[in-house]
């Protein structure tokens, strides 16, 4: 989960170079700016919240069958 949130952090910050650079050679006003900004940022927030919950759903499931495995089965024998 780890390396997966530094190598996503990784790719945001090098798109956020090379798009930001790409858009402020042609964007005059900074509203436009703090808009690309906004929008970016939100969706890499969704992706990676996203992502968080879908890693503690596998963790869980994990652990459940790991209960279940480990849970004793009585056999009663009369």
């Amino acid at each position: 989960m780890c390396d997966f949130i530094q190598f996503t952090a990784k790719c945001f910050f090098i798109l956020l170079i090379a798009l930001g650079t790409l858009f402020l050679l042609f964007a005059v006003d900074f509203i436009y700016i703090l808009a690309f900004l906004g929008v970016y940022v939100a969706i890499f927030a969704t992706c990676l919240v996203v992502a968080i919950i879908k890693e503690n759903n596998r963790i869980n499931k994990l652990r459940i069958a790991e209960q279940d495995k480990n849970r004793v089965k009585y056999v009663i024998i009369n």
